[in-house]
């Protein structure tokens, strides 16, 4: 299994368990029996979703941020300017 393929599972899967996360708490009020105070509720989203995204974007971050060992090969590289 090459690099680029556990790459596209993992990001399959971190996509789908996020967006599955987000419907489930879009949900929850309608099956709740006990009244909801939708106001409140918004807060919670916000303040919850907030938490997960970033949980989400770091994980992202660090399996699709970083370059392979082969792309660095076959760039030169660039100079640098003198100041």
């Amino acid at each position: 299994m090459t690099t680029e393929t556990v790459r596209a599972i993992l990001a399959i899967l971190i996509v789908g368990i996020f967006m599955i996360i987000t419907g489930l708490m879009l949900v929850m009020p309608l099956f709740i029996e006990e009244g909801v105070m939708m106001g409140e509720y918004a807060d919670f989203f916000a303040k919850t979703s907030s938490i997960y995204v970033g949980i989400v974007g770091v994980v992202i971050g660090y399996y699709f941020g970083r370059s392979s060992d082969g792309d660095n090969k076959n760039k030169p590289s660039s100079p640098k300017p003198n100041s």
